[in-house]
């Protein structure tokens, strides 16, 4: 039996040398189980930490206004400091960061619920809900970049791992609130200490478990202070730059919108049908298909390339979205239930391929950027999306306050369609003859450490440079 280097993740083929074929053997692996079962109980919490907000503001200050600009404020901060939080993760390893962001996260939480309580000026409220946001730990990126070293010797198998990544936050999304509404009903702040007790406990298991934790990356070269040209160092970071890279993100961003713009044209849809109450059930069969698409996403490999499958499935997108369009025509002619089905149809559809888009950025993205900058670029694309999201919900909301729900429907369908053309853009990018290493560009090695370079295996590209 080989020997492993202290805090170096045992890998998969170090006892099996099989690769794993389903989601029950990819948790049969050492250490899997543990971390993403800490993983996913943080996730809940953080699933349910906008709405706690929300009961807590609101149950103190009976203002939704308040309550809307300290959730702002929330997500906002969020979005700008996750990158950062993941850049340190990278830098000095997950078991020295991950407390000391937790430990803001519950100070923050503690000064939010006590300036609410204790009725301190708006503007308190909002700052602690900032810090609140800025420190929440981005548990699913820590998670995937523990996949992606656990499965280093099956690169095949990763895919299945970020669906059952995917599979884990849809479920999260769909118990976080409901807990959140349950504690909040016993006192506005009980939801908030709900949410927020989850995330550290699951953040601490997390940050404990050392044996799947990946290696610090290698620190930045010093600058010398001799004059004269310098031979230019080489940083794994450069890879985020990339076209590629950037274009993921960007793509990741108009989901994101595609998930703003349906959350307003589903309640758009309230006043139609006659009510919230008749809603409930077409977010119920989103959601459901959501569940469904990730844990079909699994089950196999496709030999499709995966920025293909990604325009395939903004494809469907557009198509799903086109039929809810298309509901808010029949309702306007008022052909009886035909709404409702192409209504559930609809959301079934884009339910169904939307995990197939998150999963497969991550598996290309994970192909493109070193070890070193995996966490950095996995809380960029998240950051995208929450960025997104708030841009589509203004602007589908804008839209139907004008021209109602098929208008917000038919602008989502504008954004899959673009989701489609940049994924068929990236496509194009891959498909390129190109002298290239397995991991990128010739300056790094798969650990993101120059001096590994030299061992990075070649990779063949797809059509062989030709010769003159």
């Amino acid at each position: 039996m080989p020997t492993r280097t202290s805090g170096a993740p045992q890998r998969p083929e170090d006892t099996s040398g099989r690769r794993p074929e389903s989601y029950r053997q990819l948790l049969a692996l050492p250490g899997a189980l543990g971390f993403f079962t800490a993983a996913s109980t943080g996730r809940v919490g953080a699933a349910a930490t906008g709405l706690g907000l929300v009961w807590l503001v609101h149950g103190a200050r009976g203002s939704f206004a308040a309550a809307g600009a300290a959730v702002g404020a929330f997500a906002v901060a969020e979005a700008v400091a996750s990158p950062q939080v993941a850049r340190a993760v990278d830098r000095w390893g997950q078991a020295a960061v991950l407390p000391v962001v937790l430990a803001v996260h519950a100070a923050a939480v503690v000064a939010l619920v006590v300036a609410v309580t204790g009725g301190a000026p708006s503007a308190v409220v909002v700052a602690a809900a900032a810090a609140a946001g800025a420190s929440v730990a981005q548990l699913g990126a820590l998670s995937s970049v523990r996949w992606a070293v656990l499965l280093d010797g099956h690169p095949d198998a990763l895919p299945r791992a970020f669906a059952l990544e995917s599979l884990a936050n849809a479920v999260a999304f769909l118990l976080g609130p409901v807990l959140v509404s349950a504690l909040a009903g016993a006192s506005p702040w009980a939801g908030s200490a709900g949410a927020a007790a989850l995330v550290l406990g699951g953040g601490l298991a997390l940050a404990v478990q050392r044996r799947t934790a990946p290696r610090p990356g290698p620190r930045p070269p010093r600058r010398r202070r001799e004059r004269g040209p310098q031979p230019a160092a080489a940083s794994p970071r450069r890879a985020l730059r990339r076209p590629l890279p950037v274009l993921l993100v960007l793509c990741s961003g108009l989901l994101g919108a595609h998930f703003g713009g349906l959350q307003i044209t589903t309640a758009a849809w309230a006043g139609a049908l006659g009510g919230p109450w008749a809603v409930a059930p077409l977010v119920a069969v989103s959601s459901g298909a959501g569940l469904l698409g990730a844990w079909l996403c699994g089950l196999r490999s496709w030999r499709t390339p995966p920025l293909v499958q990604v325009a395939l499935a903004a494809g469907g997108i557009a198509a799903g979205c086109g039929l809810t369009a298309l509901a808010a025509v029949a309702a306007a002619d008022r052909t009886g239930p035909l709404p409702v089905a192409l209504l559930a149809a609809g959301l079934a559809l884009a339910g169904l391929v939307v995990p197939l888009v998150v999963v497969r950025v991550a598996v290309v993205l994970e192909r493109e950027v070193p070890r070193a900058v995996l966490t950095e670029a996995l809380a960029w694309t998240g950051s995208a999306s929450a960025a997104g999201s708030a841009a589509g919900a203004a602007l589908v909301g804008g839209l139907v306050d004008g021209a109602g729900p098929g208008a917000g429907s038919a602008a989502l369908v504008v954004v899959a369609l673009l989701l489609a053309s940049g994924a068929a853009l990236g496509a194009r990018w891959r498909g390129r003859p190109r002298p290239c290493r397995r991991w990128g560009r010739r300056d790094w090695g798969r650990d993101g450490s120059a001096a590994g370079a030299a061992a990075a295996p070649e990779r063949r590209c797809r059509r062989p440079r030709r010769r003159p």
